[in-house]
């Protein structure tokens, strides 16, 4: 498969029925010049839509009963290939409201209410409703995919909905295959466990299809990606089906602004190309009039280069098939700037001092939880350069491993660890990370210095900083107020915090004031100690700051992290903490990329919005580098700028970043 393109444009089109004149105004020639206008190289056109409507002459599906256009995906095609851009084709899985419709055994059966399933699970309600890809339903979808190869000259296949979403299905087919394979459709475990091998059967006989007739097409199944810790439930086991990765990540949906990094920074692991997508709108899919702000959309591409992942923006065509000239205006200032930084990106590589093992773990989990989401912001906001990890992934490439909060250890994980720490490897271990309630202690204790003795007696308690712990803090005994862990430390273990009790727990009988009692005696509980090349933490401290933001809990993280990483990638700096900086490799040099787009939660919807760019002036900032740069260019502007090496980092002084900046320093690598 050739590169990803890294302009793309993802082109909904899920058209009412009760809507005519579809593609009446459509212009394969205005189409295509609007296109190049945008610098958009790749745009992902639409088969069939959620509605069950074909958009080409099928004689498998339903064409859309007021599409004046016959074949308006082929002409569709046929432009973009003689202009040079690149078309994958789009089709949807589960959700297809005329198939639901008119084939009720198809409908998915939800095991949660025993209704039928989807956003809008009732006839009267409007909105997508679930069809059972395990059903005939499946080999429908896969005859449509067939005649669609058969037809087209097809770039890719964006397969859409590939799963069973709100609950597993337990239609008649579903059932059938449980009693034959003795699966207990009362037990949940066993139940999800079905549901996700459906899932996969249904794609690896999508796949081989696609492959019998075209041995090259790019393929991505989406509403598949999801960060896990045990591999096995993840895309891991899925890869071979996959070309390539597309995380969607709508800031103004429900995804947010915390998702696409947190999601990058796991799938980098997997080894296939990624690409960003975003929307063009204010919100999500389907909000025709929202056009994005400038800097948000520039923020949310110049992200995805910064993490060497292209770029795709959604989009919804009009019915009547134009594109509006407003929203490519647009993509076209941002696609822009895209195109002049491309050079360096493409190729590059993350260079990660910090794992970070996900505290997730579960089958159907939501998109994050709050240890990832704190992690995330902790190591961003510190400017460390970290990939998050499942159990599958290698542990050499990284000085220091973190198990946040609440990470499982099952008994593979636990030898790995120990491995690596005899091998030189650094873990930083937080919360009940590790902690097997059966047999009452830590699976890993020998190495974390500690013995478990329960939970800590007061929530919320104090912590009692020693001197390496409280470096750039305020002498003061700084509140946890998520319950904690009472441990006893092991001979060899260096304590860096105790606890500081408050006067009693808040309860009916006895409170005080607003909120939790004051600080009482300092305890000889350890809340923090070393053991090695280890620190362990005995307070969730990731999840603290995912939900209080307070500045405390960051720079202890921050100041265990520097005992266990003296040298990391980026050193001193004057960098604000809502600046991000990552470093990447490119052949023998390494690029820095530096952006500052700050967000701010607005209107009584609660979504994050990025309206200005706020500039950065006179900043300094420090990268280790294998060896010295013959050259520090600031890129794709090609002026010099100052530096000065010294104890094996390259200290950088930029004039200004205005909101992106690409740092090259030449022969670095």
């Amino acid at each position: 498969m050739n590169e990803l393109p890294f302009r793309q444009v993802h082109l909904d089109f899920h058209t009412s029925g009760a809507i005519q004149g579809i593609g009446a105004d459509f212009d394969a020639e205005i189409f295509v010049d609007t296109l190049k206008e945008a610098h958009v190289n790749s745009i992902t056109v639409f088969a069939k839509c959620h509605h069950g409507y074909s958009y080409y002459p099928t004689e498998i599906g339903t064409p859309h009963p007021h599409l004046e256009r016959r074949d308006m995906l082929g002409e569709m095609i046929a432009a973009c290939h003689a202009a040079g851009i690149r078309a994958p084709v789009y089709t949807t899985v589960t959700w297809d409201e005329l198939a639901w419709e008119t084939h009720p055994e198809w409908r998915q059966i939800s095991a949660a209410t025993g209704g039928t399933a989807g956003p809008s699970n009732s006839p009267l309600k409007p909105g997508w409703k679930n069809l059972c890809m395990n059903t005939g339903y499946g080999d429908y979808v896969i005859a449509q995919i067939e005649e669609l190869l058969r037809r087209y000259d097809v770039d890719g296949l964006f397969i859409d909905i590939v799963r069973y979403i709100g609950a597993p299905c337990i239609c008649s087919t579903c059932l059938g295959q449980m009693r034959e394979q003795r699966v207990d459709p009362t037990d949940a475990e066993q139940l999800a466990r079905f549901s996700l091998a459906a899932e996969r059967r249904f794609m690896a006989r999508c796949t081989a299809a696609i492959r019998a007739l075209n041995a090259d097409t790019g393929i991505f199944y989406n509403s598949r990606l999801r960060v896990e810790g045990d591999a096995t439930l993840g895309n891991r086991a899925e890869l071979e089906n996959f070309t390539h990765l597309e995380i969607e990540s709508l800031p103004g949906g429900f995804w947010g602004y915390d998702h696409f990094p947190l999601y990058v920074r796991y799938f980098e692991t997997f080894g296939k190309p990624l690409m960003m997508m975003t929307g063009r709108f204010d919100t999500t899919w389907g909000d025709f009039g929202g056009l994005r702000n400038r800097a948000a959309l520039e923020f949310e591409c110049f992200q995805g280069l910064a993490h060497g992942a292209v770029s795709s923006i959604g989009d919804q065509l009009h019915p009547r098939g134009t594109l509006n000239p407003a929203v490519y205006r647009r993509i076209g200032e941002v696609y822009a700037e895209v195109e002049r930084r491309e050079p360096f990106v493409v190729g590059s590589v993350s260079l990660p001092d910090i794992g970070v093992f996900t505290a997730k773990g579960g089958l159907r989990e939501s998109l994050t939880v709050q240890a990832d989401v704190g992690a995330l912001h902790v190591l961003e906001q510190l400017k460390h350069q970290f990939h998050v990890l499942d159990d599958a992934c290698d542990l050499v490439p990284y000085k220091v491993v973190i198990l946040p909060d609440a990470v499982r250890v099952p008994p593979e994980l636990a030898a790995r660890l120990r491995e690596y720490v005899a091998n030189g490897g650094n873990l930083l271990v937080t919360g009940s990370s590790g902690l097997d309630s059966e047999r009452g202690d830590f699976v890993l204790g020998e190495l974390l210095g500690v013995c478990y003795r329960g939970p800590a007696p007061f929530t919320p308690d104090y912590l009692a900083l020693g001197p390496e712990l409280a470096a750039g803090l305020e002498p003061f005994d700084f509140v946890c107020e998520q319950p904690g862990l009472l441990v006893e430390a092991l001979p060899g273990a260096t304590v860096l915090a105790h606890s500081r009790g408050s006067y009693f727990n808040r309860t009916w009988e006895h409170f005080c004031s607003h909120q939790y009692a004051p600080q009482a005696d300092v305890s000889d509980a350890p809340v923090a100690v070393q053991h090695g090349r280890v620190i362990y933490i005995a307070r969730p401290l990731f999840s603290e700051y995912a939900e209080t933001s307070r500045r405390a809990h960051r720079e202890i993280l921050g100041n265990a992290l520097r005992l266990l990483l003296p040298t990391p990638r980026i050193g001193e700096h004057n960098l604000p903490s809502t600046a991000i900086a990552t470093v990447r490799r490119q052949r023998e040099d390494l690029l820095v990329h530096v952006l500052h787009y700050v967000h701010q939660r607005r209107g009584a919807r609660g979504l994050d919005i990025i309206e200005d760019v706020l500039p950065l002036h006179d900043v300094v900032l420090a990268v280790r580098a294998e060896r010295e740069p013959h050259d520090v260019r600031l890129v794709p502007e090609d002026a010099a700028a100052g530096w000065e090496w010294r104890d094996g980092y390259a200290h950088v002084r930029v004039p200004r970043v205005a909101g992106y900046q690409i740092i090259r320093l030449a022969g670095a690598a």
